[in-house]
């Protein structure tokens, strides 16, 4: 196979990965269930301030109360222009959503191929990456279970920080581009979701500071910061001085909701709210533990080893056993702010953010082994397990949820 051919292969695997994480999308409606109705609702009540001449950034207290969607108070509406532009040219109200969810789902696919290459240089390993981040079934819970665009959002633009740090680290080409890009992305992150900002700014500048030890990327960030001003002094202003007792906010405990070991493991159905890895992920990772045992982690580049211990402490602190309830008797912005985060699973989805890096890097490993077991049978049953999995969620999803708006005609009897 020559190399054009290569390159066709690939990008017919990338259409088909795109496709069938996707494939929610291609129902041409929008499934009950979820936050669905609540974000229509805020695109229509955006689009109807921007009728009236103001612009509704943030939520009404009203729509959150009504939808009971308290951990969407700090989800900016800028990312609902695309939807209410559409709506504005006379496209349906859920045939824009559908754009609006297909459009990130496209952008997460360039953003996690983007990220892969500023760590590999093989182009399947490259691919492998970009399928462990598509088919992670903790994203596809977020796009399509729960159907948070927010959430969503976040997924696109973090591969973008990442690859836009990593090649900072790397001194690849202009440092301004490659910083504006992490810049940009962190901002956006910030207006997707205010509580992510928090979480992914905190954990980058630690990783920064304590593995990699280059300030660079500290400018970078800061500059990102600078320009989600906005979504930082409306979330600041809750965290530090409280109130916003009209949109009933939670400040309870969040251990109870936290994972436990075999939650991590579950690889079809989960319980609510608790993704697990899913099989192609458990295999990388059990893959990973074959490769330190046969004497490979030394070869493993140090960002990569980096993004492994992150990952690890995570998912430590998404345990129901971390104790958050310690961390809130600090003082009233801990109280307040762990309490919207609702449950430490949010760890654990950043977790599996930083874990398929690592996971791609098992892959390209094991491909340079002259075998063709290792070669080409392992990542290709690899590749058909992840693919089967996420068709397996979505189509799961589009069999048990009926169309918004439709009511079953009669009750299934057993």
């Amino acid at each position: 196979m020559d190399r054009k051919q290569k390159k066709t292969l690939c990008l017919i695997l990338y259409i088909l990965i795109f496709a069938v994480t996707s494939a929610p999308v291609f129902c041409g409606y929008v499934m009950d269930g979820g936050d669905s109705v609540m974000w229509l609702h805020r695109i229509r009540e955006f689009r109807e301030s921007l009728a009236g001449g103001t612009v509704l950034w943030f939520p009404t207290p009203e729509s959150v109360t009504a939808f009971n969607s308290q951990s969407m108070s700090f989800d900016s509406g800028i990312w609902l222009l695309p939807a209410v532009a559409l709506q504005m040219l006379g496209v349906g109200e859920q045939m824009s959503y559908c754009i609006l969810t297909g459009l990130i789902g496209i952008a997460t696919l360039g953003a996690a191929y983007w990220m892969m290459k500023a760590f590999f240089d093989n182009r399947v390993t490259v691919l492998f990456g970009v399928l462990f981040y598509m088919s992670c079934p903790y994203r596809i819970y977020i796009c399509y279970d729960r159907a948070d665009l927010g959430q969503s959002i976040v997924w696109a633009l973090m591969p973008l920080l990442v690859g836009g740090l990593a090649r900072l680290r790397a001194d690849w080409g202009s440092k301004v581009l490659y910083g504006f890009a992490a810049a940009a992305s962190y901002a956006g992150i910030w207006y997707a979701d205010a509580r992510w900002g928090v979480i992914i700014g905190g954990c980058t500048v630690l990783y920064l500071i304590l593995w990699e030890r280059k300030p660079v990327g500290l400018v970078f960030m800061a500059a990102g910061a600078a320009l989600s001003m906005p979504a930082i002094i409306y979330l600041a202003r809750y965290t530090i001085k409280g109130g916003m007792e009209v949109w009933d906010l939670p400040s309870g405990s969040i251990m109870g909701r936290g994972y436990t070991l075999g939650h991590f493991f579950t690889n079809w159905t989960y319980r609510p709210d608790m993704p697990g890895l899913g099989i192609a992920l458990a295999a990388a990772f059990l893959l990973l533990i074959w490769l330190y045992w046969a004497g490979y982690g030394v070869k493993m580049q140090k960002a990569v080893k980096g993004l492994l211990i992150s990952a690890g402490v995570m998912t430590i602190m998404s345990l129901k056993f971390f104790p958050w309830d310690y961390v809130q008797r600090i003082g009233g912005p801990f109280l307040r702010f762990v309490g919207i985060l609702e449950t430490p699973g949010v760890f654990w989805m950043l977790a599996n953010m930083a874990f398929t890096i690592p996971a791609a890097w098992s892959i390209g490993e094991i491909r340079k082994k002259e075998e063709p077991l290792w070669q080409w049978a392992v990542p290709a049953m690899l590749m058909l397990i992840a693919l089967a999995t996420a068709l397996y969620l979505c189509n799961s999803l589009t069999y048990m949820r009926l169309p918004l708006g439709q009511f079953p005609v009669d009750d299934l009897a057993y």
